[in-house]
C-alpha cells in the first residue's frame, strides 16, 4: 500500500481507517494542518485523507485546500464528511472543482475508501509510470513495478523487494532483465527516481526536502544518483518535464523503442 497522511483529531475515525486500509503501517497521522503539510513535505506519501470537521474553524475548507494544492497540485485527496458538516462549505469546495479531490462521507469509509483513493490517485507518480510502460512489459512485469511504486515507503533491500514479488532476488532479477528491466536493485532506484522527479514538480518542494523524503544520507547524495541514473540536476528535472524527462531516460535505458520524440508519462 502507498504512504497515506490523514489528517484528523478524530480518534475513532483514525481507528476505522486503519482498519479499512489494512496496513497501519501505511497510514501517517496528524492531527494539526501544519503536521499535514510537514507530512506530504518530509515523508514520501502518495496521497492524504482530509477529515473535514477537523479544519479551521475561521477558514472555509475550500480555501483551505486550495492553498495546499498551490504547493503541491499533484498529491491526490480524499476528504471525508459527515452529517455535521455545513452543506454550504461542502457545496463551495465541490464547485471549485479541485484537480485530484474525492469526496466521501465517513458512513462509506469501510466499503469506499479504496475506491476513493484509487480515484484521487489516477494521476499519481504510480499510475503515470505504470500507463506510460504497459506498452512495453508484460503483466508479470507491470505488477513488480507497480510493487516497487507503492513500497517506495518501506526502504527495501533488494532481497525484501523480491520476497514481496514471491521469487527469489536472482530469478526476479532474471526475469525483468529479459523484458528489458533493470535488475531488482536498480529497479528500486529507478522506482525512487520516479517518484523524486513527480514531487519536484511541485512548487512547494525542493531538491533537498525531496532526498529527505526518500531517506537519502544527503541532499549530495540524492543529486549523485539522479546524475547517474538519468543524467540530469534537480534543476533539470524542474527544467525538462518532471517526471516525463526521467521516464525518458529510463525508457533509453531498456531499450524500449518509442515513436516521436517524447516518452509521455500520461
Amino acid at each position: 500500500m502507498p504512504l497515506t497522511a490523514l489528517f484528523t483529531r478524530n480518534r475513532c475515525l483514525r481507528r476505522r481507517l486503519e482498519a479499512a486500509v489494512d496496513d497501519p503501517c501505511g497510514l501517517v497521522a496528524t492531527p494539526s494542518w501544519e503536521g499535514f503539510g510537514r507530512l506530504i513535505r518530509e515523508r514520501p506519501v502518495s496521497r492524504g485523507v482530509l477529515d473535514a470537521t477537523a479544519f479551521p474553524a475561521d477558514r472555509a475548507p475550500v480555501d483551505v485546500v486550495s492553498d495546499f494544492r498551490l504547493r503541491f497540485p499533484n498529491v491526490g485527496l480524499v476528504l471525508l464528511s459527515d452529517r455535521s458538516d455545513d452543506p454550504v462549505r461542502l457545496f463551495h469546495l465541490g464547485k471549485a472543482a479541485i484537480r485530484n479531490l474525492v469526496l466521501l462521507s465517513v458512513d462509506h469509509v469501510e466499503r469506499e475508501l479504496w475506491r476513493a483513493l484509487a480515484m484521487a490517485s489516477g494521476q499519481g507518480a504510480t499510475s503515470m509510470v505504470l500507463r506510460a510502460t504497459s506498452p512495453f512489459i508484460g503483466g508479470f512485469e507491470l505488477d513488480a513495478l507497480r510493487i516497487a511504486m507503492e513500497g517506495v515507503h518501506h526502504r527495501w533491500s533488494a532481497e525484501d523487494f523480491a520476497d514481496e514479488v514471491g521469487l527469489s532476488r536472482a530469478f526476479l532479477s532474471v526475469r525483468l532483465k529479459e523484458s528489458g528491466l533493470p535488475s531488482a536493485g536498480h529497479l528500486l532506484i529507478w522506482s525512487r527516481l520516479f517518484h523524486a522527479a513527480y514531487w519536484l514538480e511541485e512548487p512547494g518542494r525542493t531538491g533537498e526536502s525531496v532526498s529527505r523524503q526518500l531517506e537519502y544520507s544527503s541532499g549530495a547524495a540524492f543529486r549523485r544518483s539522479l546524475k547517474h541514473y538519468t543524467r540530469a540536476t534537480p534543476t533539470d528535472i524542474v527544467q525538462g518535464g518532471g517526471l516525463a524527462l526521467v521516464l525518458e531516460r529510463f525508457a533509453d535505458e531498456c531499450g524500449f523503442e518509442r515513436t516521436g520524440t517524447r516518452f509521455h508519462a500520461a
